[in-house]
């Protein structure tokens, strides 16, 4: 065998080893789509080399037509197999650009077959002659008249060139250095292959065809990225599973009630000591909703604690009675916590307990009791976020396609919004992120604080509009014992509990006026005083800001103060409302179709064009949190694998109207009117229904009790809502 035959033979067997492997692993891990993708193109690459190595042993001109369009078709399924693998690998190629490259190499493979002599080959093959190579080696190549079809072939090449490039210029400006090196190689390697291809081609060189070899060298790359992917992906999976074993071990021995409930009310699941205390096994439990264990005279007061937690704003601590089997009210005092899934979306609820039934305690065994639930839930919780960090697959998949988890979509605003991030995480600087309601802002809150030296420390989120003015000095600074009716007991506020980490303060345009000064001071000072203490307590607290207001027309109202503003809005952050970053629209549709088939055991796998046109073209007022509602109603009334929409959108093709409402020029309304706007086209389309499955609360994303306030500010009353509409009571 010459030394020519044996690199081919060579190359074809490295490419269909690689390639039979990852489509044997792609059937069997959750980025199957990347693996079969890559398996695929290296079985291409494993069958070009051999098409190669017969052209250089073919003698005839019959022989040499035989072989061109079989070697354009394994180059063109190489290319685009390749293509559409870096955009499953990196989701940072543009769509349209892979799809056209896509199409003009369909249409060269395709040429190649159609004409008589095809699009690279020679019109006609008139005669065969032998080349000897440096080495000493002979070759045959053929000699006739170039087609003039060839220029198809070009433009692919080319175009294959240019998306490469973009496609690695959009990962440097994202900060993804690890796949934009990757995306790098390969563009140079192609780039060679093609300079030396076209001339070679044209008969300006007498060389044997490189790009088999280029093909190897591709190949060689991304499967050592894959690999490094996976040893990651062990590494974690041991780490996840260690971490499961210590947080099984706590909860099998803690003497504390633990009960985890999902985002239904149902238990998931519980320690034995719950058993133990309630007098009933898992089995008897879990499955069941936590109100047939609440005694009669509390079931709405906990209803309500249960559903403020799930909306993010968990109690510290309370005491309930928890109904035994045998009848008995036992006395629990809970601390509640919320479990958050790696998109940052509540999950559940997570509650500690001590059984306080009939004890008649000292101050100081309450304080040790206290205590070591404090620390218990401290430590359950860090083992918890710990487990949902380590979620191996999960954590993967979104890294590597999206660079920031949780965090969807590759349009270039959303890239300005990343690159603003990552300028910003790793200094201490204040940042006010303002956009729309339900655009992401605490997502983007969470990544900041995610990509900061402190991640490893709390991350604290306080809703400043769900706060009473009377409640919000205690919530943020704490207090003393006796401060106030009702103060039974010292208490740590948001900002000691933030302490060395960030807190988050949503709408924070909603803090009363009277409490501004004590939050600039802690912003200026870093010191806080509780409410009824004297002393000063020191905290170090990253702050990032949001809102959905015009901070600065309300300076000019006196709603807000200036010095305050300044203090907040050193580093200014503007997320984009969805409306205007459209081609992010289908990646987060199919992001949220999985999500939610996934947890509730539906099998979506098909997305309607139609349907997709439909999504694209809506305005979106409740922008991405607005889009997560309707798909999450759509998978769970969607039959046959395919999406549906559970109800038709307000107005398809442009701004969402109501018929009980006048239109208004919306370009010349204030915010406030806007809002006001907003809220009566939900309660409309609602018919009026503000709580409860399909209310207006539920739409917008609020708290039923917050909505009710937001109405109250803005002067909506119950008359101006559907007058046929159902109370919500």
């Amino acid at each position: 065998m010459t030394p020519l035959a044996a690199a081919y033979t060579a190359t074809a067997a490295i490419c269909a080893v690689v390639g039979l492997e990852h489509l044997l692993v792609g059937f069997r891990v959750r980025t199957r789509r990347v693996h079969l993708l890559f398996g695929g193109a290296a079985l291409a690459a494993s069958v070009d080399s051999v098409v190669q190595w017969r052209f250089t042993v073919a003698d005839t001109p019959t022989e040499f037509e035989s072989l061109f369009a079989w070697s354009a078709m394994s180059i063109c399924l190489f290319l685009v197999l390749f293509i559409w693998f870096i955009e499953a690998r990196t989701g940072a190629v543009r769509r349209w650009l892979l799809m056209l490259e896509t199409v003009f190499l369909t249409i060269t493979a395709g040429l190649d077959f159609v004409l008589p002599r095809g699009v690279f080959a020679t019109m006609d093959v008139i005669s065969v002659r032998e080349v000897v190579l440096p080495w000493g080696e002979v070759i045959q190549r053929a000699v006739g008249e170039t087609s003039p079809w060839r220029v198809v072939g070009d433009i692919a090449n080319i175009g294959l060139l240019v998306l490469l490039l973009d496609t690695t210029i959009r990962l440097v400006r994202n900060d993804r250095r690890r796949e934009a090196r990757l995306i790098g190689m390969s563009l140079i390697v192609l780039a060679l292959s093609v300079l030396a291809i076209i001339p070679n081609d044209l008969g300006y060189l007498d060389l044997p065809s490189l790009h088999p070899f280029a093909f190897l060298l591709i190949v060689a790359i991304m499967a050592w990225d894959l690999a490094l992917s996976a040893v990651r992906v062990s590494e974690l999976a041991g780490e996840a599973v260690a971490s499961e074993r210590r947080w099984r071990q706590l909860l099998d021995s803690i003497q504390l009630l633990v009960v985890e409930i999902g985002r239904d009310g149902r238990i998931t699941s519980l320690n034995p000591f719950a058993e133990k205390v309630s007098g009933r096994t898992a089995d008897e439990m879990i499955g069941r909703h936590y109100l047939d264990f609440v005694a009669e005279d509390e079931r709405v007061e906990v209803a309500s604690s249960v559903e403020r937690g799930l909306a993010g704003n968990p109690e510290s601590e309370n005491e309930r009675v928890l109904m035994a089997k045998d009848g008995a009210r036992r006395i629990v005092r809970w601390r509640t916590v919320a479990l958050r899934g790696v998109d940052g979306q509540i999950e559940g609820l997570l509650s500690i307990g001590a059984d306080v039934t009939g004890a008649k305690k000292s101050d100081d065994e309450i304080r040790r009791t206290a205590a070591e639930l404090e620390r218990s839930v401290a430590e359950l919780e860090e083992l918890r976020n710990r487990l949902e960090e380590e979620n191996v697959y999960l954590r993967e998949k979104v890294r590597s396609e999206h660079g920031f988890e949780g965090i969807v979509g590759c349009s270039d605003a959303l890239l300005y919004v990343l690159h603003k991030v990552r300028q910003v995480a790793s200094s201490d600087t204040s940042v006010l992120v303002l956009g729309e309601s339900g655009v992401g802002k605490e997502l983007i809150a969470r990544t900041i604080h995610d990509e900061s030296p402190r991640s490893r420390r709390p991350f604290v989120v306080v809703n400043c509009a769900a706060l009473s003015p009377s409640l919000i000095e205690s919530e943020l600074f704490g207090h003393e014992k006796g401060a106030f009716t009702g103060a039974d007991r010292q208490r740590r506020g948001r900002f000691e509990l933030a302490h060395r980490g960030t807190i988050f303060l949503d709408e924070v345009g909603e803090v009363p006026l009277e409490m501004q000064p004590k939050l600039l001071r802690v912003l200026q000072e870093g010191e806080i005083e509780r409410v009824g203490g004297s002393q000063t307590i020191p905290v170090d607290v990253r702050v990032v800001a949001a809102t959905n207001r015009e901070l600065k027309a309300d300076i000019e109202a006196g709603g807000f103060r200036e010095d305050l503003f300044y203090r907040i809005s050193v580093y200014p952050i503007t997320v984009p409302p969805l409306r205007d970053r459209r081609e992010d629209i289908p990646s987060l549709v199919q992001h949220f179709t999985r999500h939610f088939a996934r947890r509730r055991g539906r099998d979506i796998s098909e997305i309607p064009a139609e349907v997709m046109r439909r999504l694209e073209s809506y305005q979106w007022p409740g922008n991405v949190r607005e889009l997560q509602n309707v798909i999450e109603r759509a998978v769970l009334t969607s039959t046959g694998g395919v999406l549906k929409l559970a109800e038709p959108l307000l107005n398809d093709s442009g701004k969402p109207t109501s018929p009980d409402l006048p239109e208004m020029d919306e370009g010349l309304m204030t915010l406030a009117d806007l809002e006001r706007r907003h809220i009566e086209r939900v309660l409309a389309s609602t018919r009026g229904k503000i709580s409860g499955p399909g209310g207006a609360a539920e739409v917008l994303g609020l708290h039923a009790n917050t909505l009710r306030y937001r109405m109250k500010k803005l002067g909506i009353s119950a008359g101006r809502r559907n007058p046929e509409a159902p109370s919500d009571r």
